[in-house]
């Protein structure tokens, strides 16, 4: 197609040099973090998961390796307390294309210096499991809140109740944590519609299950 450049974003496969070496201008990959924290598949849920309270989006010079690249462009974003993956997210995306979009003028008339990453304060961050969002509600609150805002949008975080001997999952929609005290909101019992969970506790007899 004679392009001499790709943008890549969200993929979650390391390219190909060949692929890369095919342009002029390489690719260039725009990333949710501060690289070169978190590298790897998800670094707006590890900013949640470690309590971040300052995140960004980085635009580097693609290469065959895990988010190592040259950065070309980078932009820190505050994260607020109360927010989730579901409003993180979207903002990142808008600050990721804005920055995109600044500094495409320049890169492709070779103006930009591209500054290599520090590798000795790189981390990695893998791809989420189902089971990364289960809670232990006797645990640290503030751990159960972090989890609950990095994953309340992909997988969803859930904890374990015993009814009449049988173990039962509550999945959590909505949740809060105010002065220390972490709180389910909204929840949907295994089985059940969508309701309040105050009103769950009141109606219904059972014991929390700790988290194996």
């Amino acid at each position: 197609y004679e392009a001499s450049y790709g943008i890549v974003t969200a993929y979650g496969k390391i390219l190909p040099q060949a692929l890369i070496d095919s342009f002029p201008l390489g690719i260039i990959n725009v990333h949710y973090s501060l690289l070169p924290k978190y590298r790897g598949a998800s670094p707006v849920e590890s900013a949640l998961l470690n309590g971040d309270t300052v995140t960004g989006v980085a635009i580097q010079q693609l290469v065959s390796e895990l988010d190592a690249g040259d950065i070309l462009a980078q932009q820190e974003v505050i994260i607020e307390s109360e927010e989730t993956t579901r409003e993180l997210r979207p903002r990142l995306i808008t600050a990721g294309a804005s920055l995109l979009t600044d500094m495409l003028p320049n890169f492709e008339a070779g103006l930009l210096v591209a500054t290599p990453q520090d590798s000795t304060k790189a981390t990695v961050c893998k791809k989420i499991k189902k089971e990364n969002g289960l809670l232990d509600l006797s645990a640290n609150a503030e751990t159960n809140w972090n989890t609950y805002r990095a994953y309340a949008e992909s997988p969803g975080t859930y904890f374990f109740i015993e009814k009449n001997g049988k173990p039962i999952r509550i999945k959590i929609i909505t949740a809060s944590y105010k002065n220390g005290v972490f709180t389910p909101e909204r929840i949907v019992p295994e089985g059940k519609s969508e309701q309040s969970f105050s009103e769950f506790k009141k109606n219904t007899t059972f014991t929390f299950l700790p988290k194996n």
